[in-house]
């Protein structure tokens, strides 16, 4: 109860802050949080080797690493500060966008789309950009949190944006409801919460991936639209927006769907190798087969 107290808190104070001092405070508490526990993070710093490789030190390794906790720091600020946030507030967020035409035009055809990112940037943003300008519904599926009282909060301050946070246990209806009814099934792209996704290579190594948006994609023949929200230092976002996939169906279920989250999967690796620090993955990805001390 003390984390749901301290949410209401923070939600109350932030939208009151200016955003430039609310983010330098939050970035001050992610350097705090990488001075603390830096050396406990055994799995974050485990995904951050497979990105950059054998070449990076550990003094690039650390220097990025504290640029992450920053900006997942930040990203506490943005959700904090959500339910304050008109559209003027978020435009003025945005740096530029690139490829907005794309997730536009896949929803005019009137099926809907499957749209999400990976754990990355100011994630919120692509969603909020698309529910906002586009004033179409966004589901996207959340963990059940402890207490239900902090669960039902952030529910709150994620709904003030016209995005319907839903239950991970009754997630799959509500996105095939969405989808029929033309709007968006937001996704993260790079975390299988179920277990059940197929392994595909991600930065060499076989990974296991969620597959939950490419079944849809083929069940109801729709696009998967992919956006990445890369934070400026000045902390507004570039917000990139790929071209619409499409997955083929060649009567092989299984196939059609590891190729497809393969291809999901190398769109991902384009931009987390591009910007590792905006790569905010505390969770286990690979299976950690090697000493990590």
């Amino acid at each position: 109860m003390l984390t749901y107290y301290l949410f209401r808190l923070a939600a109350f104070i932030c939208p009151r802050l200016p955003p430039r001092v609310g983010y330098w405070l939050f970035a001050r508490a992610g350097d705090v949080a990488f001075a603390l526990t830096a050396k406990k993070q055994t799995t974050y710093f485990f995904n951050l080797r497979r990105v950059l490789g054998n070449p990076a030190s550990p003094t690039q390794t650390n220097a990025i690493a504290r640029r992450a906790f920053q900006n997942l720091a930040k990203n506490y600020y943005d959700l904090f500060s959500a339910h304050g946030m008109t559209k003027e507030k978020i435009r003025a967020q945005l740096a530029a966008v690139h490829g907005f035409d794309y997730i536009a035009a896949a929803l005019q055809a009137g099926k809907g789309v499957v749209a999400g990112s990976a754990h990355f940037g100011a994630w919120d943003l692509f969603i909020n950009l698309t529910a906002i300008h586009l004033n179409t519904h966004v589901v996207v599926p959340n963990e059940r949190l402890q207490p239900p009282q902090l669960f039902e909060f952030i529910l709150q301050l994620r709904n003030s944006q016209g995005i319907e946070m839903v239950p991970l246990d009754v997630a799959p209806r509500a996105l095939i409801k969405a989808l029929r009814a033309g709007q968006i099934a937001g996704l993260a792209f790079d975390r299988d919460l179920t277990q059940t996704g197929p392994y595909v290579m991600f930065f060499d190594h076989p990974a296991r991936m969620p597959d939950g948006a490419v079944q849809l994609a083929l069940k109801y023949n729709v696009p998967v639209v992919m956006g990445f929200s890369v934070r400026q230092p000045d902390n507004r976002s570039i917000v990139y927006i790929e071209p619409p996939l499409w997955f083929e169906k060649t009567g092989d279920l299984e196939r059609d769907i590891h190729t497809g989250v393969q291809r999901m999967a190398q769109v991902m690796e384009k931009y987390i190798r591009q910007y590792p620090d905006q790569w905010l993955m505390f969770q286990k990805i690979w299976e950690m087969e090697i000493s990590n001390s």
